[in-house]
């Protein structure tokens, strides 16, 4: 009789943990995406360390990074030349 409760016992503990990770995504913050019929402008980024370059829409920004001043710092936009 005790072996049947004990694994019973085990078994609705299983059950709810499982419960518990099929549930656990609903609450935890995710992403919000805009509905929108436009397409979303193409862009890239490089760099190494504490700078970066940034192509948007045939512009070009410059960021750099100072940690020792925890700032941030944009540079740009300038225009790529059209060939």
């Amino acid at each position: 009789m005790s072996n049947s409760k004990s694994l019973k016992s085990l078994l609705a503990v299983v059950a709810f943990l499982l419960i518990a990770n099929l549930v656990r995504p609903l609450w935890s913050p995710g992403t919000a995406h805009a509905q929108s019929e436009d397409a979303a402008p193409s862009a890239a980024i490089t760099g190494s360390g504490h700078s970066a370059w940034i192509l948007k829409d045939g512009n070009v920004y410059y960021v750099t990074y100072e940690k020792q001043y925890e700032s941030i710092r944009v540079y740009g936009p300038e225009e790529l030349p059209e060939e």
